[in-house]
Parts: C-alpha cells; structure tokens; sequence
C-alpha cells in the first residue's frame, strides 16, 4: 500500500466523501492537515498522530507528509478535491522516491452546480482568484480570455476582508465582457452548516457576500432557468417547456 495518500474530504460533511478517502484516513499512522480540514475528517481518526497546520504553511506540511512517509502511512487531508487548487500539485513535487496515491473528492464547484440544478452541463472552467503566489496580472489575463469565452466560471478564493482588489478587478473584467444580467450566486460554506446561496447578476453582485469561504459562480452564456433550476443547455436547439433565457423574462 502507499506510503503517502493525498486525500480529497469534498465540500463539507462526511455525506460527500468517498470510500477511498474515508479508508486512506483511517489506515494511516499519521494525518496530516490545516486544522479546519483535520475537524472535517475528525470522526475517522482513532489513534492517529494528528498534526495540524495554519494557513500559509501548505509548503511545510507538504515537506513534513513526504519526510513522514518515508516512515509510515500518511494522510495529507484538502478539503474538495486536493487537485484543485489543493496540496497535491506542491506535494507532488518534491515526493521522490516514495509511492503516493491521490484520492480525488468532490470539489466547491460541483457541489454548488448540484445545488443549483446542471450549470456546468456545458463547458465551464476553474480560476482562483488569490494573488498570494501568482501576480495579479497574470489572473486578468486568464479571466479576461475566459471571460470573452462565454463558458461558465467557478471563482475559488475570491475574496477576504483585507485582499479585495482582486475581486474587484475580476467583477470589473467580467462587467465588460458579460451581459449585465448573467446569472451569479455566491455559495459560502456549501455542503457544511450555516450554508448560504446567493442569487444575484453580474449588475447586481454586491462584493460584500463574498469571503474566502465563498465559492462565486459565473453562468455561462447557455444557461437557462428550467423550472427553478440553473442549467447549461449545451444543444441550442433544444426546446424544453418553460425555458428561458435568464434575464430575458426572469423574475
């Protein structure tokens, strides 16, 4: 068995893990992780050394797993899926020599599409906002294109209360490429306690519903409201009673 699981909890409560992960975390010797996601996976640890981390210190838990899993079985725990702007990719990247496995989970973006009806049915794609290890003007080159692209956005790290020029720039770039009335919802804390949806347009967004444990999702041009439901109709030749085109119609 591998020495080193890197391990995707998904959005929120155990109802959203996998076998995979649930298994990886219970056979370790040690479990590793940001303190939130260690609470998240608490009820599978009985006996494992835990070490908890801070934010900002991804680089030294990547280190201490590899180092660790020389020795023993570790679990190095991401909330959603630790490919998607998670710990795999650095952890990865200095774990030669040792066997790893990445057990994938279920990430912000699709559980938020499932609460919303099919939004990501046609294409879409993943940006982060954070500035912290990537320069700002790189993030509006990439936001920019993919805003003229018309396809869905799922907006990770959006926003916290002293990081908000980024946020504000990327609502700015997306106002001019998009229609006014593009379908927003703002999901914070999706699949855990004290989960909240916010509907609004791209004209209406209040920046100030947004934190870091906001996931923002941007409706792409396909989108349609069918019966309450947001959906991506991929065939525009589709006709399904009821539909419309959000803002055309839409209350």
């Amino acid at each position: 068995m591998s020495p080193l699981f890197i391990v995707g909890l998904g959005p929120g409560g155990p109802e959203h893990r996998t076998a995979a992960a649930e298994r990886a975390v219970r056979e370790a010797d040690v479990v590793i992780g940001y303190g939130p996601y260690v609470d998240q996976c608490a009820d599978l640890l009985d006996g494992q050394e835990v070490l908890r981390g801070t934010m900002g210190e991804e680089l030294e838990r990547a280190r201490e797993a590899v180092e660790r899993a020389r020795e023993v079985r570790v679990a190095l725990v991401s909330s959603g899926d630790a490919g998607v702007h998670g710990m795999a990719a650095r952890t990865l990247a200095m774990a030669d020599g040792i066997e790893v496995t990445v057990v994938p989970g279920v990430t912000a973006a699709l559980a938020t599409a499932a609460r919303l009806g099919a939004p990501l049915a046609d294409d879409w794609a993943t940006l982060s906002l954070s500035d912290l290890h990537l320069p700002l003007e790189t993030v509006e080159r990439r936001l920019t294109g993919l805003a003229l692209s018309g396809i869905a956005l799922a907006l990770y790290n959006p926003r916290s209360k002293t990081r908000t020029e980024p946020f504000d720039r990327a609502l700015a770039i997306l106002r001019e490429h998009r229609a006014g009335d593009t379908p927003v919802v703002v999901a914070t804390d999706v699949a855990r306690e004290g989960e909240r949806l916010e509907r609004a347009t791209l004209a209406t967004l209040d920046s100030a519903t947004v934190t870091m444990r906001s996931l923002v999702l941007v409706a792409g041009e396909t989108a349609r409201d069918v019966n309450g439901w947001l959906v991506a109709l991929r065939d525009a030749n589709l006709k399904v009673p009821g539909t419309f085109r959000l803002g055309e119609g839409a209350a």
